[in-house]
């Protein structure tokens, strides 16, 4: 039984990790001028969240980001965004499963509440990685020009990265929850029987 179950978590996390790499190429939203751009893919992570565990949600955020990279490489921009991209939606997924892993089962109330936190936690750590690591790696590698741009680092932070994961962080769990809502008891009944 226990292998059994053990197959079928694989093949499942294996699975949604397919759907999430697509829908990290399409659709995809480009915001602010094109240089960002918002993506789905983390809803499949939080489905599979709630249909496995935490760990079973970071597996298949970082197998859809490998597989991103080695399938759609587009060069700098992923090997600079992507270990942004996979710290950041693991702090946003984790804050949301803090407040949700709860005895009670999923409550909207605490998924909204985990969802609110967890869009501040992410926006605040993508704007720390944007000052630290990335505008500085971006300016050596990719040619990119902050004053070609007519910002500073700190406009920059405050105009471009602040707003956009703001939004990003709304949009995602407004989908998720619409998607995760209508069948929470499944889910939930899902994860129940992935734990034996």
């Amino acid at each position: 039984m226990y292998q059994i179950s053990k197959t079928r978590r694989l093949i499942l996390i294996a699975i949604l990790a397919a759907i999430s790499t697509i829908l990290m190429i399409f659709p995809t939203i480009p915001m602010f001028g094109g240089f960002m751009k918002l993506d789905f893919s983390i809803v499949i992570v939080l489905i599979g969240m709630y249909l496995l565990n935490i760990k079973g949600a970071l597996t298949i955020l970082l197998l859809r980001s490998v597989l991103k990279v080695l399938l759609f490489n587009s060069g700098v921009a992923d090997w600079v965004g992507m270990p942004m991209n996979i710290i950041a939606m693991t702090v946003f997924i984790s804050v949301i499963w803090l407040f949700t892993n709860k005895n009670q089962g999923l409550r909207i109330k605490n998924y909204v509440f985990g969802a609110f936190l967890g869009t501040l936690a992410m926006t605040a750590v993508m704007a720390l990685l944007n000052w630290i690591y990335a505008i500085p790696l971006y300016q050596k590698f990719a040619n990119f020009s902050l004053q070609a741009v007519g910002l500073n680092l700190r406009e920059w932070i405050v105009t471009m990265v602040l707003p956009f994961n703001l939004i990003q962080g709304f949009i995602l769990a407004v989908i998720a929850g619409f998607v995760i809502f209508p069948m929470a008891s499944y889910l939930m009944q899902q994860q129940l029987r992935f734990k034996k």
